[in-house]
């Protein structure tokens, strides 16, 4: 059965308070927001709207759980998930290193190929050909998608698996998946304010970059689960993003005198791009049917369902 607005409402509240304070309550404990003891709270931070939703499944709509698409969906959409955040991140590295602004401590780049120096790389390293190295960096992306895909369950359970397709019940498709995204974003404020994902320019990113970042990677999101019609793939972009995008964007060194969010926008950018391009490949009755159920889907009131509340 479909979330009632106000559970809705009580979900995101809750779900913000909560993790909000447990970030807090990290960053006191820790002092520093780079040291290595951040990081067993900061997994244990992406495993809460999980637990949030099973225990409002639980509780309060165990009807919902039928709404909850667990099949992987078509495959070819689990293997071109992961793809999605590498080629953005390429694109970042291709920009900033084209134009001079940065270096790559991972690759040295020519007409015939990549000089591959450094990095997890699952094929290798050394001198590649552009169709090896697109191998590399495709199967290097689905390795550590997978690889990271256990935490980003945590998330992506709550954030798509449960909250997708009722807030698009609610609100509709566009104001549905953006709100999503925003809650998503401003989830994050506590570490970001810190430091965590913007050091150089910590309230910018926090509440402006961020948020608009995690909007827009939502509609991409949404658009491939419902292709697939599944929740699988946004674990796989998420997890993706984690591994190989925070590894290609940080091996680079912006030049003396580039602004340290450059690289930041122009990723921004290039999702927005990407989200703009996957809505439009989304038809419009596909988009009103986002993640319905594995059959009829959940019901929303006065359609044979009676309406739920969270109290």
């Amino acid at each position: 059965m479909i979330m009632s607005s106000r559970a809705i409402g009580w979900f995101l509240g809750s779900l913000l308070i909560f993790t909000w304070l447990f970030q807090l309550a990290a960053i006191y404990a820790v002092g520093d927001i780079t040291s290595p003891a951040i990081v067993p709270w900061l997994v244990a931070t992406m495993f809460i709207p999980g637990l949030w939703s099973i225990i409002y499944l639980t509780a309060f709509n165990r009807e919902a759980w039928k709404a909850i698409q667990f099949r992987p969906g078509n495959p070819v959409y689990l293997i071109a998930a992961p793809l999605i955040p590498a080629a953005i991140a390429l694109g970042v590295l291709a920009v900033m290193v084209q134009q001079g602004w940065a270096t790559s401590a991972y690759f040295g780049f020519s007409a015939t190929g990549v000089n591959v120096s450094d990095g997890p790389w699952v094929m290798g390293d050394g001198s590649q050909g552009w169709s090896y190295f697109a191998a590399n960096i495709a199967v290097t992306a689905i390795y550590f998608a997978c690889l990271n895909s256990v935490f980003a369950l945590g998330e992506e359970f709550g954030w798509r698996g449960l909250l997708q397709h009722n807030m698009i019940a609610r609100l509709g498709f566009f104001r549905g998946v953006a709100l999503l995204g925003f809650v998503w974003g401003i989830w994050h404020v506590p570490v970001n304010i810190a430091g965590y994902n913007h050091p150089d320019a910590p309230i910018l990113g926090a509440l402006i970059l961020f948020p608009i970042e995690l909007t827009a990677m939502s509609f991409i999101m949404a658009c491939v689960t419902q292709h697939a019609r599944s929740f699988w793939p946004a674990v796989l972009i998420h997890g993706s993003t984690n591994g190989i995008t925070q590894g290609l964007l940080s091996s680079m060194t912006a030049v003396e005198g580039i602004p340290s969010t450059t690289a930041k926008i122009i990723q921004i950018g290039l999702i927005v791009a990407v989200a703009i391009l996957c809505v439009l490949l989304t038809p419009a009755h596909a988009r009103a049917g986002l993640n319905a159920g594995p059959s009829d889907g959940p019901k929303p009131e006065g359609v044979g369902g009676k309406d739920e509340q969270m109290n």
